[in-house]
């Protein structure tokens, strides 16, 4: 493993410089790679939270009994591509409070993987996703060129979309936003020159993703 120290806004700096803060991140790659295993968040020279990263090989079950070891707070998070798409696993992992994992998916598109189009929490009983905890949005820009999510959208628990909030006509006056439901969706289409229907139900991928 090859060891890098940041400061917390992420900027190269050496152990010794890192062991002086109150709080840095250590940052753990692959030996000869720039593939990004384990990120330490320490604190006063404790490890406050891991996030870990699995890759194709790893024994998720060795994983977790080593992060165990380190803390108690941890995020164990795998990331899968499928048809234009990227969708990250997280297992959050609180055991001072709970043995269990709070579980989520999380889908991007590969050309934008830094905003989120979908959210689901998964059950941990029955490892399907909890419907009415689903978010999804939809991106455009705005006027200085800048990224928001447009189109925001909650779900009831059988799937069915219960809120979309279109930002569109005005994105900083929450007062000029519309919102549509199930029902209305149709209108809510006709604002748009694209197929929205992937944020009519809670589906955690479009249509597209599966005609494999």
């Amino acid at each position: 493993m090859r060891k890098v120290y940041k400061n917390i806004f992420g900027e190269v700096i050496s152990k010794n410089k890192a062991t002086k803060l109150d709080e840095y991140h250590l940052y753990y790659y692959e030996s000869d790679s720039d593939i990004l295993k384990e990120i330490e968040f320490i604190n006063d020279e404790s490890i406050y939270n891991i996030n870990y990263f699995l890759h194709e090989g790893d024994n998720e079950e060795e994983i977790l009994e080593y992060l165990k070891e380190k803390s108690d707070f941890f995020d164990i998070e795998k990331k899968e591509t499928t048809d234009g798409y990227i969708i990250s696993t997280n297992k959050l992992y609180s055991l001072s409070v709970d043995d269990q994992p709070l579980i989520s998916k999380t889908v991007f598109t590969i050309d934008d993987p830094e905003n989120f189009i979908c959210s689901q929490v998964i059950d941990n009983e029955t490892q399907e996703p909890q419907l009415e905890k689903t978010v999804k949005c939809w991106y455009t820009t705005d006027k200085s060129g800048e990224k928001y999510a447009a189109l925001e959208c909650s779900y009831e628990e059988d799937g069915k979309l219960e809120l979309a909030i279109d930002k569109t006509s005005d994105p900083d006056n929450e007062q000029n936003w519309a919102h549509y439901d199930y029902e209305t969706f149709h209108e809510l289409q006709e604002q748009y020159q694209m197929d929205i229907s992937y944020y009519k139900t809670a589906a955690l991928l479009p249509k597209e993703a599966y005609q494999n």
